[in-house]
């Protein structure tokens, strides 16, 4: 069966994964990996390639990936004041993926001021709904369908989307992350990442490949199976997206790995967001009937 990264490109025969959760809502505190997890050899001459093998081993290998069916899981979004580092908002969005028999499938409902959103991928039509009404693609919930679907797969299914067809690694050498540490304290002063301290790996995409050209950069402390930070810019966009990388937990009988939280941060280290993910169910019994677009779309 297939997988599709946060770009579109196909690549058989992998498979998505999901994710899981027991994290309060709090700073959260990014994990480096533990020694048992990951044996950090002398990288290869391909330094790119060699992180994001140490990182995809530390996790279980490729095997892994290939084990899962499905997942259900909660997305909770939660918004701060980066002048208090009070909640502003905590929204959940209630997911399910699933490996189908044209690619990779999901659904997401969530509820809003303006009603009850459902927006779906059956791995060839995107669709949305608002309280059960079709949406048309020119309303924003309808256009965003299927980058939410593609969103989702790229993000839980890392590390595993980094080996799929039409993604470009390249190494940056030895950088200093772009911000400043984020803070349990708002008003306390910013504190700067040392210099020439991490490797970053990029990550961008072929041409032609899906329908987004956003760049990634991973930065991992030498020594470390896992990244403590990631960047990007979003395609037609030149403002830099900041995300620390929280707790790797795992799920199922297979153990699939998933990041439990990601802080997203201003270059001055004010948190302006995390994103938590729990309740995860992964090889979860799910009817295909729960991705099937309405009869209006089809």
């Amino acid at each position: 069966m297939t997988g599709s990264n946060r770009s579109g490109a196909v690549a058989w025969p992998v498979v998505i994964g999901g994710f899981a959760l027991a994290a309060a809502i709090a700073t959260v505190t990014v994990m480096m990996t533990s020694p048992r997890e990951s044996a950090f050899a002398t990288p290869s001459p391909n330094m790119a390639d060699s992180l994001i093998g140490l990182w995809i081993d530390s996790v279980g290998g490729m095997e892994r990936y290939h084990e899962f069916q499905s997942a259900q899981f909660t997305v909770a979004t939660v918004l701060y004041d980066t002048l208090t580092g009070r909640i502003k908002r905590n929204r959940p969005r209630y997911a399910w993926i699933k490996k189908g028999p044209y690619g990779e499938e999901t659904r997401v409902e969530r509820w809003e001021t303006y009603g009850f959103i459902e927006q779906g991928f059956n791995g060839t039509t995107s669709w949305a709904l608002l309280d059960g009404a079709v949406l048309p693609d020119t309303t924003k919930d309808g256009r965003e369908a299927l980058y939410v679907s593609r969103d989702l797969f790229y993000w839980m299914g890392l590390p595993f989307k980094l080996r799929d067809p039409g993604v470009i690694l390249t190494y940056r050498g030895k950088v200093s992350r772009p911000g400043a540490e984020v803070r349990d304290d708002p008003t306390a002063a910013p504190v700067q990442p040392p210099a020439d301290a991490y490797h970053a790996v990029a990550v961008s995409f072929e041409a032609g490949v899906g329908e987004h050209q956003d760049v990634f950069t991973y930065y991992f402390l030498p020594g470390a199976g896992f990244p403590i930070e990631v960047t990007y810019v979003e395609e037609g966009r030149t403002s830099l997206n900041r995300a620390t990388w929280g707790p790797t937990e795992r799920a199922g009988e297979i153990r699939y790995p998933y990041p439990a939280a990601r802080d997203f941060m201003t270059e001055s280290g004010k948190r302006t967001k995390t994103l938590l993910i729990y309740d995860v169910v992964i090889n979860a019994d799910l009817p295909q009937e729960l991705f099937d677009p309405p009869a209006e779309t089809s």
